[in-house]
């Protein structure tokens, strides 16, 4: 009996140890976790140092001017468009500008937004009449139409001219003339030329009269308002007046000067003398002075006076036939 009570007292003592060592193994854990969480929120809480510590601030950096010796660069100025005539770009081309009364050197160019190719045919067509009734009777008229084409650094003109009229109902005018003209630049002042003309004058009993001619020509003055232009060739002339046919070699000898006054007013004039290289005496001499006024781009009036003198024209018949023609005219 002693001895199992023993026993019971024992096991009682050792249950008893256990649970001391448990509560102590218990409690240190404990502490031990309430003593990281605790340093855990010391290390994130903000110090007092750190709480007033001032923001850093960017200092600036001095940016040193770069000097150089160019000088200021300028914009240019804005290019203002026109719609009207601009005569400093008049020429544009070997030969000339884009828009002008056909058969003239000196242009008017068109504006941009409708500025033909250099390559396209210009043409100009232009109508005169003249009217008169009453004490007098007149009726006077002419047409014409010029075309010129230019590529590269060559140029055709195309030219037909017609005039009718009669006075107190008897005709006293009728003529009609074609001239074929091609130019090749050959340099800046020097040209060679082909030129094929027809006229036929019934009123001066002049069938017809066909001129061919070959000559270099040269331009003296050759600016944006001025042109002078010599040719000097021969050729060949054959004619039937008065029922009788001839043809003989002709020498030539020609002049044409032109002027712009303004970008609305341009002028000219031609001279051609051809004589007979046999005979000097036979000769003939065509002369043409003409002013142009443009109303519009495509629209001008134009007066111009013309003379054809023949040294030896048909008996009874005058040796000068002279016209003088106001006509409006229209560029297409």
């Amino acid at each position: 009996m002693v001895a199992g009570r023993t026993n019971t007292v024992q096991q009682k003592e050792l249950c008893t140890l256990n649970r001391r060592h448990l509560s102590f193994i218990y409690g240190g854990l404990l502490w031990s976790l309430l003593s990281l969480s605790s340093s855990g929120q010391d290390a994130l809480a903000p110090t007092p140092a750190d709480t007033n510590k001032t923001p850093d601030l960017v200092t600036p950096v001095e940016v040193t001017p770069v000097i150089t010796n160019q000088p200021p660069v300028i914009k240019p100025k804005p290019v203002i468009k026109t719609s009207g005539p601009n005569v400093l770009s008049s020429f544009g081309g070997p030969m000339g500008g884009a828009c002008s009364l056909a058969g003239r050197s000196l242009k008017l160019p068109a504006p941009e937004a409708t500025a033909r190719s250099a390559t396209d045919w210009r043409r100009n067509l232009d109508f005169g009449m003249t009217r008169a009734s009453g004490n007098s009777d007149t009726l006077r008229y002419s047409l014409g139409i010029d075309a010129v084409k230019e590529k590269e650094a060559n140029l055709i003109r195309f030219r037909a001219r017609g005039a009718y009229g009669e006075s107190e109902g008897v005709k006293d005018t009728q003529n009609a003339e074609t001239t074929l003209r091609y130019e090749r630049l050959l340099t800046k002042q020097v040209y060679a030329l082909g030129n094929l003309d027809w006229l036929t004058d019934p009123i001066a009993e002049l069938d017809y009269r066909i001129t061919g001619i070959l000559s270099p020509g040269f331009r003296v003055i050759h600016s944006d308002t001025a042109i002078l232009n010599l040719e000097l060739g021969a050729g060949y002339i054959e004619e039937k007046k008065d029922n009788a046919e001839d043809g003989y070699a002709a020498g030539r000898a020609a002049a044409t000067v032109e002027k712009r006054f303004n970008a609305h007013v341009l002028s000219w004039a031609t001279v051609e003398y051809l004589p007979k290289i046999a005979d000097t005496s036979v000769f003939f001499v065509n002369t043409e002075i003409g002013l142009a006024a443009y109303i519009t781009r495509d629209l001008n009036l134009n007066v111009c006076y013309q003379e054809r003198y023949d040294s030896t024209p048909v008996e009874g018949k005058k040796n000068s036939d002279t016209l003088l023609s106001t006509s409006l005219s229209l560029n297409f």
